[in-house]
This record gives C-alpha cells, sequence and structure tokens, in this order.
C-alpha cells in the first residue's frame, strides 16, 4: 500500500526557503532546486500549494511547469504565511504531553519537573491499560522546549526549578481560524508578508542583542557557518527587506546580513565589547543612506536641481521627506542644492534618477562614481531613443 503524503514537515527552514524562492523570485521550475533531490521538491511543492493554494500561480512553459507565489497585500486583511508556520509535525508523546500540560499549568500553578511526572502518573496514566509512559527526561525536554518558546516560565527557588504557565494568545488565533471571518473594513498600505517567515530568526537576533551576545549563523546556500556580533535590527523603507548590522570579526567594519537568508541563528559567548562597538555604529549610521558603506569613504555630495519653488512645491516637500539626513538650501526661486554627507553614493542613485532632467550640477568628489552615474543614464536613454547616445548628449 502507498504511503499517504503527510502535509508536516520537522524541518522549518526546508520549507521556508522554499517559499521565500517562490515568492520573492517568482516562478521556479523542479530543475531551479539542485540542493535537494526532485522528490524532495515535488513534496515541500505539494505542501506549499496546500497550505497557501489561492495564492498560487502556475505557468506553463516550454520545459514544463513553473510555480510562484502571488500575495497582494491591499487585498488581504491577515498573513497567509501564518499558515507555513502551523506545519511543524509532532509525535505521540508531543501531543498527549501539550494537552497535558496546559491542563496541569492552570493560572497561579508552578511546579517541578518531578511533581508534574507524579501529577501524569496519579491523574491521567490510570485512564490508560496499553503501558504508555512518559520518561523523566522526555518531560524535562518538553519543559525546556516550552520556555523557550514562551509558554512555560521557569523559576529557580534554591536548588529547585519550578514552572508554570505565560498566558498562550496563540490559541485564540486557532480558534478564531475556525469561525466564519468577515472581511475587515481595514487594509494595510505597507504590509511585507515575508516577515512571517523571518520573525524566529528575528527574535534570535533581538535576544542576542539584549544579551550582548556573539551568534553563529547558518545562511541558507553557504556550508560554512558565520560568527556574527549583531548591533542592531533594519528594516528599508523601500524595499521591505529586514537586517542585521554587526561584525564579524573584531577590528573589521560593519556588514549586512539579510534575515531572509539566514537559516537558524545560535547565540554563542558573551561580547566584552559590546557597548563600544554599538557606540561606533550609532556615530556610523548617521552617514548611512542604505545597506552599503562604499569602502567606508564619507562622501560629500552636492546636487543642484531646477524646481519651481510655486508650481513644483510639492517636489520640495519631497525631497525634505526621503531625502533622509540631506539638507535642501534655496539659492533662487529656481534654484536649490540638496547636499549630504554619506557612505553609499551608489545606494543613491535611485533616489537621484528620479530628479532626471532636473539636475544642473552634480559634485561628489568622485569622478568615477559621476562618470558611471552618467553612462548609466546614457545607457538608459539608448533603450527608448537613437543609437550612438553619448554621456555628453545627456
Amino acid at each position: 500500500m502507498a504511503k499517504s503524503f503527510n502535509e508536516l514537515v520537522k524541518n522549518f527552514a526546508v520549507l521556508r526557503n522554499y517559499v521565500r524562492e517562490f515568492y520573492v523570485y517568482g516562478f521556479k521550475q523542479r530543475e531551479d532546486f539542485t540542493e535537494k533531490s526532485g522528490r524532495s521538491y515535488d513534496n515541500v511543492r505539494r505542501r506549499v500549494e496546500s497550505y497557501l493554494r489561492e495564492y498560487v500561480d502556475v505557468e506553463q512553459q516550454a520545459s514544463g511547469r513553473a510555480l510562484r507565489l502571488f500575495i497582494d497585500p491591499n487585498e488581504i486583511t491577515e498573513n497567509p504565511m501564518f499558515a507555513v508556520w502551523q506545519a511543524k509535525s509532532f509525535t505521540k508523546n508531543d501531543i498527549f504531553l501539550h494537552f497535558v500540560l496546559m491542563d496541569l499549568f492552570q493560572e497561579g500553578v508552578s511546579l517541578s519537573v518531578n511533581q508534574v511526572l507524579a501529577r501524569i502518573d496519579e491523574e491521567y496514566f490510570v485512564h490508560f491499560q496499553d503501558g504508555f509512559l512518559v520518561e523523566a527526561l522526555t518531560l524535562r525536554k518538553k519543559l525546556t522546549e516550552y520556555v523557550e518558546l514562551g509558554v512555560l516560565r521557569r523559576e529557580a527557588c534554591g536548588r529547585a526549578v519550578y514552572f508554570s504557565r505565560v498566558p498562550c494568545v496563540v490559541l485564540g488565533h486557532y480558534l478564531l481560524q475556525q469561525e466564519t471571518i468577515r472581511e475587515s473594513v481595514f487594509s494595510y498600505k505597507h504590509y511585507f508578508v515575508m516577515h512571517t517567515l523571518e520573525e524566529q530568526v528575528f527574535l534570535d537576533l533581538l535576544l542576542a542583542i539584549r544579551e550582548e551576545r556573539w551568534v553563529v549563523m547558518a545562511r541558507f546556500g553557504r556550508k560554512r557557518e558565520l560568527r556574527f556580533l549583531p548591533i542592531k535590527l533594519l528594516t528599508s523603507a523601500q524595499s521591505g527587506r529586514q537586517y542585521v548590522v554587526g561584525k564579524s570579526k573584531r577590528g573589521q567594519f560593519f556588514a549586512f546580513h539579510r534575515l531572509d537568508q539566514i537559516e537558524r541563528v545560535v547565540l554563542a559567548e558573551v561580547a566584552t565589547d559590546f557597548g563600544m562597538e554599538k557606540e561606533h555604529f550609532d556615530e556610523v549610521r548617521k552617514f548611512m543612506w542604505s545597506t552599503g558603506f562604499d569602502r567606508r569613504v564619507v562622501h560629500e555630495l552636492r546636487v543642484t536641481l531646477a524646481i519651481d519653488e510655486i508650481r513644483e512645491a510639492y517636489l520640495l516637500e519631497r525631497i525634505r521627506m526621503e531625502g533622509r539626513h540631506g539638507t535642501l538650501t534655496r539659492v533662487t526661486r529656481e534654484r536649490f542644492v540638496f547636499a549630504i554627507s554619506t557612505y553609499d553614493l551608489n545606494g543613491m542613485k535611485p533616489f537621484l534618477r528620479t530628479f532626471v532632467g532636473r539636475i544642473v550640477a552634480l559634485d561628489s568628489g568622485d569622478l568615477a562614481w559621476e562618470r558611471q552615474f552618467y553612462a548609466e543614464l546614457a545607457d538608459m536613454y539608448r533603450l527608448y531613443f537613437e543609437e550612438g547616445t553619448t554621456v555628453g548628449d545627456i
């Protein structure tokens, strides 16, 4: 008899990686996933289609079926990717102990491991006739797991360790799923559903920052783990991507890592110089535009813009809102200078391109970067107009 397909998974990181690929990078075929076997791809694809079936888009290409996830944040009022977190497999002991522990740990009840084991024997196992038993080591691991998940809290009283329950709000979410959900009158303007898949990594990094610890990070597609000192978690207002900034070695400059590319985080030793590194980053942050540092050099950029302050006042307001730590100075009624000190000239290119046709002069002190900026504009110009366009024609 053929084995029935199981929608549950033991390793959430595998499923998370596939969902990220389907959602972020678009249509993917079986051949595009080389790290696992074709059968592994088929199993994960079926799971993805099961959890998120109404958001799956399939395209029949010449070489076969390609799958992507399409979720429009403007059309939803709750994050459908929460369904992926509900896919973890469990054993007979897991399900038994979950309900028993939730029953034992009523509000205000505090018990040790031995007390929990004794009450399970006295109040629950008496109803079983098949010799089903739970060992002390299994119970201890389950209690530790629930402490890490935030379901239980652990407190020491002398040499004894006692556990008690934390109010569980996750249960409310599951109960609400059984109800007929009416569409909300509210919607999101900016809603990044991918953040749901990164929440465990985000939480582990926050804990490391709070406890001022080094971490060991495993990254998707990389065999070698990385020792890293996380300093700050940042979210891009443009792309919605989440980053951790910190250092991999003492004395090195800061580096960024995207959270969606981190598979897992393990806390390591306490950092003795965390406070000093944080102060250093707070100084560096004053000159950041995005996640780039451009050879760690602070550039002084001045952009002269042709803007009519009466008819185009909205542009001046936009620069003040989106120009981050830069300043806008009025020269004449139709001339303004935007000045900024930044590490990241390359990161500013998308912002500067929105003012093409209004840039009168651009001075960065980096002639190579300026030539590249104008050359890229010439390449874009040639896509729409005649061949032979040079930098000087712009």
